[in-house]
């Protein structure tokens, strides 16, 4: 079965993203709401936080992780997928490589947290991306849009607010209006957000994307409840040390799909992430000894024990 959108099943997606809003225009309406609300600041007390390229799915009665968020998105896309039967939810920050495995992986890992309540639907929200020049947001949301309805499964489509209804204009730039968000569990509420801390391993995990990796990775552990990092190998880059002492500058214009539109972290982010690939070039033989995953347990506190 397709994409549903008010119950009706979507027939075709079409070629651009105004076209897709045109034949939804109710769409609108819930977009504006949601930038309505304020950004809230995350703490890092019972959150996990996703990155670029990776996703987690937690069950409703996880009692160690309540808050699923991403932030950093510009033409990336966020979707949450919610079982309404289990209260399972998955987040993942799309930035188009492997997006029909990631999606497969979504369905799969909710599948499983759902098997004693078959009783549900799933439950899709996307949000990101802009109008930006190189037409690369209104890509991904498609590529995704018909990467579900492509599916067998039933997904009911409740919010998009995605490229056209993610803009704004300033100073006759286009921007993304929304760049990150957080979801409680528990409730399904989502909402925009920064945060506070990150979590374990963000160079690693990032060195990923800036050297061909392609795979969404799947970050946590459900039955140990742990927030798993690799194994896994990336390319070395010529002329790393030429790379890790680049100007910001060249960092931002040449490194990003939209330079302009950037957190004003993008630069530190990226040099940490070129640093860590400069400093463990195989990365299996000192930084995954013995071929093992890092992994965190998430103490009270909120901060992150390796174990």
């Amino acid at each position: 079965m397709p994409l549903l959108v008010d119950e009706k099943p979507v027939e075709s997606v079409p070629r651009s993203v105004t076209e897709f809003f045109w034949a939804h225009p109710n769409f609108k309406q819930t977009a504006a709401q949601f930038h309505s609300k304020s950004v809230q600041t995350v703490g890092p007390v019972g959150l996990l936080y996703i990155g670029q390229r990776e996703l987690a799915a937690v069950s409703s009665s996880d009692n160690v992780i309540k808050v699923l968020g991403t932030e950093d998105a510009t033409t990336c896309h966020i979707a949450v997928l919610k079982h309404t039967g289990s209260g399972a939810t998955c987040l993942t920050h799309f930035d188009g490589c492997s997006t029909k495995k990631g999606i497969a992986n979504m369905v799969s890992l909710l599948t499983e947290l759902s098997v004693d309540a078959p009783l549900g639907r799933f439950e899709l929200h996307m949000f990101g991306g802009f109008q930006d020049d190189r037409n690369t947001s209104s890509d991904l949301s498609i590529k995704i849009l018909n990467e579900f309805n492509n599916r067998s499964e039933n997904f009911h489509l409740l919010t998009a607010c995605i490229t056209d209804l993610n803009d704004v204009v300033k100073n006759k730039s286009h921007w993304p209006v929304i760049y990150g968000l957080a979801v409680i569990v528990e409730t399904g509420e989502i909402f925009p957000a920064t945060f506070s801390d990150k979590g374990p391993d963000q160079p690693l995990r990032s060195a990923r994307h800036f050297t061909g990796s392609d795979d969404i990775m799947n970050i946590y552990d459900n039955q140990s409840q742990e927030l798993v990092v690799g194994p896994f190998h990336y390319s070395t880059m010529d002329e790393i040390d030429l790379l890790c002492r680049l100007p910001d500058e060249f960092i931002r214009k040449h490194l990003s799909t939209s330079p302009e539109q950037e957190p004003p972290q993008f630069e530190a982010n990226v040099r940490s992430a070129l640093v860590q690939i400069r400093d463990h070039p195989d990365p299996m033989k000192t930084v995954f000894r013995d071929g093992k995953s890092r992994r965190y347990k998430k103490e009270s506190d909120g901060s992150w024990t390796r174990v």
